[in-house]
């Protein structure tokens, strides 16, 4: 953990190349996954005795995966850039002093200003006694946060998991790998489909990362966009479908191809549709009106419905745990689980207790704590479900927040600067959705259930491993950033100014409840509610609310959208023509092209840090 920590720090704050946490498969963890496979594979012919077993390499893979979601790209060190950029960049041009600095809680930033401004420069070091002064409270206030918010995400999976693991059977696509590296009878590593799926990957990233170095050395162009559709649509109104790059990443491709195949069709179609709707508001001069076409609002409204239809589609099962909970006789055995129902349960109630006190000393108002935390929540339990039945490589579900549906709801001026200053302090942890540590827990869960391995010591696991995590995250971080400087950290400082500028919009601009928006999140709600309707009424209905969110939302669709064709039209020829018997001989070629990928990429990674140059990238 203090190495993954440090390479994070390293490379994602300070190269800002290889984000290799920022994926739902981490790169980093199949990185260390394979080299201690490796090295498992020498201490079983030369030394047996200390070899790993299958499920001690599955812990580790599990525990780096899991706290790595919180303490690396899109919390932790989004984190860094909130901590220190109100003070460090407020000006007379900004007014940010007299806007928001008296609403901001000591506790919570650093505001004393040679601290800061040694933060962003650079060039010292952390631990000097006015620095460690200076952060020790910020340090103190949001490790509870963390480790508090991980903790209820824990007891909310505890609550799902029989649920989503036994009795729906979903997916979980994004375990597969870390299974089948494993497995000691599934041969995943004497497979030579795998092998040449590996070499693929591999040769690519290796070519071009000595094309990098040596630009005589062919390039092999996979990500660069070089092929982009959208520049044969030049007139009015196809123009305003604007890029549709075609990218080839390798580990994309193989992702990609263990999706479900419905599941894909949906995720490409809707991105598409998405490219539609620009066309049709150009035609009907909607795209004048600002913000349209909703983006962030469709998919906040679909992802609300995904939650509320996890929670219908549950609700037998939910109701046997609520009265195991108050002792009432329940068809539900809960003794094989994580936690005790009832433990979960009262966890969770007094951890969103401690969640509203902390809250109102912050300055939040008591029920916007429940409004803001249960959005959060809900958003949190949809991507899991997402992530459970899709397993999409990269979910980067932009302006899906709690922050964008209340102020939607209420306005500003409800609001009050105080709890308006809050949203821009925790909108670190909520920003894109792309690392987040509810799915990564529940695919824990459904790792241990699969190896049968012990659950109830795998929470303990966890939990030690995010207090852990945080504590080294907290020294980690701010030494390496008063070496380098915070300054060099681009989406670091991308953070900060997201926050403090939306927050300074806020206040100098009030805004009044937006019914547009309301009616656009309401109106994809119901929406979603039809496609999963269809999905139940017609077995050959290929449309699936997750999709949706993907393909109208999400960053990153634009990049492997293509990919996510092109798997799917491979996978829909070999069912339809080979069968289940031949989808499962090739499917060792897709996981050798992540696997590969994935390695080559990051020892390019780790020589950047090395040699203290930015390499190739396998990644952005």
């Amino acid at each position: 953990m203090p190495l993954c920590v440090y390479l994070v720090a390293l490379e994602e704050m300070i190269w800002h190349s290889l984000h290799w946490s920022s994926m739902s498969l981490p790169q980093i963890s199949v990185f260390f996954l394979f080299v201690l496979v490796v090295l498992n594979f020498l201490l079983k012919r030369f030394l047996p005795v200390i070899s790993f077993s299958s499920g001690e390499l599955l812990m580790i893979y599990v525990i780096i995966s899991a706290t790595l979601a919180f303490t690396a790209h899109d919390n932790m060190v989004c984190l860094m850039g909130v901590l220190a950029h109100g003070y460090k960049y407020a000006t007379p041009e900004n007014d940010w002093a007299n806007l928001f600095h008296k609403y901001l809680p000591q506790w919570l930033v650093i505001s004393n200003p040679r601290v800061a401004e040694d933060f962003y420069r650079g060039e010292t070091t952390f631990f000097q006694s006015e620095y460690v002064r200076s952060w020790i409270r910020p340090m103190i206030a949001w490790s509870f946060l963390v480790c508090l918010l991980f903790f209820m995400l824990m007891c909310i999976n505890v609550i799902i998991r029989k649920q989503w693991v036994e009795n729906e059977r979903l997916a979980y696509p994004i375990i597969q790998i870390p299974l089948e590296m494993t497995s000691t009878t599934s041969g995943f590593f004497r497979n030579k489909v795998m092998w040449i799926g590996f070499g693929v990957a591999g040769f690519i990233s290796l070519i071009n990362g000595l094309n990098f170095l040596y630009p005589s050395v062919p390039r092999i162009p996979i990500k660069e966009a070089d092929y982009d559709l959208g520049t044969f649509f030049t007139d009015e109104p196809w123009n305003s479908i604007g890029s549709l790059p075609i990218r080839f990443y390798p580990f994309l491709i193989g992702l990609s191809f263990l999706i479900p195949l419905d599941l894909t069709f949906s995720t490409w179609f809707f991105y598409l549709f998405r490219k539609g709707e620009r066309v049709f508001g150009r035609i009907m001069g909607f795209d004048k009106i600002p913000g349209y076409p909703f983006l962030g609002e469709q998919a906040a409204g679909a992802m609300m419905w995904l939650c509320v239809w996890a929670l219908i589609a549950g609700r037998k099962h939910f109701w046997a745990v609520f009265k195991r909970v108050i002792g009432l006789k329940s068809p539900i055995d809960d003794s094989q689980e994580p936690m005790r129902y009832r433990t979960a349960t009262i966890g969770l109630i007094i951890s969103f207790i401690l969640l509203m006190f902390f809250g109102s000393r912050w300055g939040m108002s008591l029920w916007l704590v429940v409004a803001f935390f249960g959005l959060y929540f809900a958003i949190a339990t949809a991507l899991t479900r997402m992530r459970a039945e899709l397993g999409p490589p990269l979910h980067a579900i932009v302006l899906v927040n709690p922050q964008l549906v209340l102020i939607s709801v209420l306005g500003t001026r409800r609001l009050g600067t105080a709890n308006l200053t809050m949203f821009a302090l925790l909108y670190w942890f909520n920003r894109f959705n792309r690392s987040h540590p509810m799915p990564h827990q529940l695919e824990s869960f459904k790792i241990s259930e699969r190896t049968g391995a012990s659950s109830k010591r795998l929470v303990w696991a966890m939990m030690s491993a995010i207090i852990f995590g945080v504590v080294l995250t907290f020294w980690i971080y701010p030494y390496t950033l008063y070496i380098y400087g915070a300054s060099t950290a681009g989406e670091l400082l991308g953070a900060g100014w997201q926050a403090y500028n939306n927050l300074a919009g806020w206040l100098q601009y009030p805004r009044t409840p937006d019914y547009g928006a309301i009616t656009i999140i309401s109106g994809s709600l119901l929406f979603a509610l039809f496609l999963s309707w269809m999905r139940m009424r017609f077995v050959w209905w290929p449309f699936h609310p997750a999709g949706y969110v993907l393909g109208v939302s999400s960053g990153t669709i634009d990049v492997y959208w293509f990919a996510l064709f092109i798997c799917w039209l491979v996978k829909f020829i070999v069912l339809r023509h080979g069968g289940v018997k031949s989808y499962r001989k090739v499917v060792p070629f897709f996981m050798g092209l992540v696997v590969g990928d994935f390695v080559v990429g990051c020892y390019w990674g780790l020589m950047s840090i090395i040699i203290k140059v930015p390499l190739y990238t396998t990644w952005f």
